[in-house]
């Protein structure tokens, strides 16, 4: 997301083989578990999926090597994944009010200046309507300890970008870890620590003419997810999520 708070990059590369608590809606989860501290994101008045139960979505139960928000970021794709269509309307409909041609106002946020505007929303919406529910993607330690490696590594200096300051790609922090099979992918926000915020920016990929981030957050061939959230000096926050379609752990 292009603008004086956030940029995004996004990267998906074919591999060389090509090789729980209860049944709560999420929304009561996420209003229970919700700390009231950040900025209000606008939600439609529409009913959360079926799909939406904790069970389902949050993936990241027991999970001990991640923050706070970097499960609600697994759980906030997971919600995305499992019923696009539904997201789109509770939560990227609402956004429509909060442009001014190009520029975007979340309430309680400072305004920001986007490429497209508008128009790059709508074509989210549309293509969320549109899309058929993919599988929920699943926390693995080696993929998060990847991301981490980047987010430490840019964070300081305010670089942006797939490759870090030692020529490292994403294969080569993957492989750090252990092996990863079928196809892997990166996703980069630079801006955001809300994890909503973060999803939707992505998703609408304003600037970015291949829509390249949101083609990772709706393939059906990821299965795997490492997050990690950390300051960046450039833009405040950035946040890593590396995809892949298997991964065995060093």
């Amino acid at each position: 997301m292009m603008g004086s708070v956030g940029i995004s990059e996004g990267r998906s590369l074919q591999g060389p083989n090509s090789s729980g608590s209860g049944d709560r809606k999420y929304r009561q989860w996420y209003a229970e578990a919700d700390d009231g501290d950040r900025p209000a994101t606008p939600v439609a008045d529409v009913p959360a999926s079926p799909a939406w139960t904790a069970r389902t979505i949050d993936t990241t139960s027991g999970v001990d090597y991640m923050a706070r928000t970097e499960r609600d970021v697994v759980i906030e794709l997971n919600m995305m994944r499992t019923d696009p269509a539904r997201y789109a309307m509770k939560y990227l409909v609402p956004l429509r009010g909060c442009y001014q041609g190009r520029i975007l106002k979340y309430p309680g946020d400072t305004a920001i200046s986007t490429n497209e505007g508008l128009p790059a929303l709508e074509e989210c919406i549309r293509e969320l309507k549109r899309a058929r529910p993919v599988s929920p993607l699943s926390p693995r330690e080696g993929l998060t300890l990847a991301a981490r490696d980047h987010v430490l590594d840019q964070g300081p200096t305010g670089a942006i970008g797939h490759t870090g300051s030692d020529g490292s790609s994403l294969f080569t922090r993957l492989s750090r870890y252990g092996k990863w099979e079928f196809i892997a992918g990166e996703n980069i926000s630079y801006g955001y620590s809300e994890a909503r915020k973060i999803v939707v920016a992505l998703l609408i990929d304003d600037g970015v003419p291949s829509r390249g981030h949101r083609k990772n957050l709706l393939n059906q061939r990821f299965n795997l997810v490492g997050v990690d959230i950390g300051p960046h000096q450039a833009y405040g926050h950035m946040c890593v999520m590396d995809f892949v379609g298997g991964y065995r752990p060093n």
